[in-house]
């Protein structure tokens, strides 16, 4: 029988900020983060314990989808409204037109798939939505953020300041499967929205058809900027005298609570048993508390994470950006194997391979791609690990961006010489201390200049999982066969030019989806209709309050 996959992913969520991580200041009791049933699945699960992504969320996200390393896919923070009309297949933000999504894949072997909340891998046609990458229902937004309450993209919204709104055209980011959800859009804070429609997807799955199991990837915009949680949350951290880590402190626990409510849902409707969950982040934790935006343009930023005792925060290729937040959970986990800790090499691109083989497609394939001249699957199958039939890693090597690569116990990262780790324009690695995330300690973190890694710096991250001592000198040869590998590894990185951002996307908001942003690519009439998925509607008005407890 084909299990249910649960595939969840979180934005910007610090590694100290998760309850079965945390770095305590004292021996005093730890209420600044609570995570209780996050704790309770990993218990019950596997804890991925060197579980890799790229340095920000773009990335990582077309990463999940596609299948391959973001080297391969996409590695900018790309406008959703770029284009460039001499390149058909790739000169757009995001995945490739002819890539195939992983839900695509799950499609053809009966899965009914289902997405809620943030996308974040292009829009610009129809084929670069959910929709068009194999989800039945998509509900949530398109763009890097947005607005938690009016769903918005207006300033303090965003980190870059959208298009549309620098030339004075407000427009608002939320989508319901074929149109704007209009009908929805300010009617009360986004998580509310995204969790209630999630509860919809499991609760009304039609489990008398085993042929048909569920796919939902529910992709929170927790704990991304901005950080905005209604009073109810964040009362709860009075405590806290920074603003900026009071509400991220509240956010996570909204974003436990919510998976509480999920995993209830599953194991209500008797399909737990036959489910495998996988969350990850989707990089590490902002540790950032700059008064200027980190990208010199747009509004000020300010993360609120830790990612402690790990070095750096997201943005960089220091551990504390690319080493995150992972579990795999659910009562398709072998007995044997619930409760333990996997230290081998996972990177979030493995997870549409390792999907596809616990739903039954062997040697997956992207023809389509192939056939486009496109890069191939980088994806490897973590499930024979997971199922425990075998303790050999299939991973043994990470090239996790241009800069930096994994191989064994070691990591190479380099900068300098016109080269940048990061979005931040900087000849030294950002972020090189272990910094909070608030106060004057972040603003140390964020200004100071590190360690000049333009020759390359070494790290055993096995012994030294924390960076603190850089080994060429004891290892200069192991240095520079890293550095020639790193230059190999580099040349079939993927770069094609997608445009710059086309004011077409707002004309088509304002004139065709009456405000909302959507697919502004040959898009006609036909292509979109105005209508609405009927799904069945649950009254959960007080149930985050009330009537549904923590599992």
């Amino acid at each position: 029988m084909k299990p249910h996959v649960f595939l969840v992913l979180v934005d910007d969520w610090g590694w100290n900020d998760a309850g079965y991580h945390r770095v305590r200041q004292s021996g005093e009791l730890d209420v600044e983060i609570s995570t209780p049933n996050i704790d309770n699945l990993v218990g019950a699960g596997i804890e991925l314990n060197r579980h890799y992504t790229y340095n920000f969320c773009a990335p990582t996200r077309a990463s999940l989808q596609s299948g391959r390393l973001p080297v391969h896919v996409s590695v900018h923070d790309t406008d959703p409204l770029a284009f460039n009309p001499e390149d058909p297949v790739s000169g757009y933000s995001g995945i490739p037109r002819n890539m195939t999504g992983i839900a695509q894949q799950l499609k053809t072997v009966g899965y009914r798939t289902h997405m809620t909340g943030k996308w974040d891998a292009g829009m610009a046609t129809w084929e670069h939505t959910p929709m068009g990458r194999g989800y039945e229902t998509f509900f949530g937004y398109y763009h890097h953020a947005n607005d938690y309450y009016d769903q918005s993209l207006s300033s303090g919204s965003t980190v870059v300041k959208d298009l549309c709104y620098s030339q004075g055209t407000s427009v608002i980011d939320l989508w319901n499967t074929t149109g704007p959800a209009s009908t929805r859009n300010g009617t009360e804070w986004e998580e509310f929205m995204f969790t209630e429609n999630s509860l919809n997807m499991i609760l009304n799955h039609d489990t008398s058809k085993p042929e048909n199991p569920l796919f939902l990837f529910h992709s929170f915009h927790i704990v991304h900027t901005p950080l905005q949680v209604p009073s109810e949350f964040e009362k709860r951290f009075s405590f806290l005298k920074n603003v900026h880590r009071r509400k991220y402190a509240a956010m996570v626990e909204y974003m436990d609570h919510a998976l509480g409510l999920m995993v209830n849902a599953f194991q209500k409707k008797g399909m737990w048993d036959n489910t495998v969950m996988i969350l990850s982040s989707d990089n590490g934790g902002p540790i950032y508390g700059s008064p200027v935006s980190p990208t010199g343009q747009g509004n000020p930023v300010y993360g609120g994470a830790t990612n402690l005792p790990l070095r750096g925060g997201k943005t960089s290729d220091w551990e504390g950006g690319i080493r995150v937040n992972a579990f795999v959970s659910g009562g398709m986990v072998p007995v044997g194997m619930r409760g333990t800790v996997l230290d081998e090499y996972v990177h979030v691109a493995d997870w549409y391979a390792t999907i596809c083989e616990a739903a039954g497609i062997q040697n997956v394939k992207d023809d389509s791609a192939s056939k486009a001249g496109l890069p191939g699957l980088d994806s490897v199958s973590q499930w024979p690990l997971i199922t425990g039939k075998t303790q050999d890693a299939p991973r043994k090597e990470i090239h996790i961006s241009k800069m930096t690569v994994i191989q064994g116990d070691y990591k190479l990262v380099t900068g300098g010489d016109g080269a940048i780790i990061s979005i931040f324009d900087t000849k030294y690695m950002p972020f090189d201390c272990h910094g909070w995330g608030w106060g004057v300690k972040s603003l140390e973190c964020s200004f100071r200049r590190g360690r000049d890694c333009s020759k390359g710096c070494l790290f055993n991250i096995k012994e030294d999982p924390n960076e603190d001592n850089e080994i060429t000198k004891s290892h200069p040869e192991l240095r520079d066969q890293l550095l020639a590998r790193l230059k190999e590894l580099n040349q079939d990185n993927f770069e094609p030019n997608r445009g710059e951002p086309y004011d077409l996307g707002c004309t088509v908001a304002i004139e065709k989806y009456h405000g909302f942003y959507g697919p502004f690519i040959g898009v006609t009439e036909g292509e979109v209709e105005y209508k609405r998925i009927q799904v069945a509607e649950m009254d959960l008005e007080t149930a985050y309050f009330q009537t549904v407890q923590r599992i």
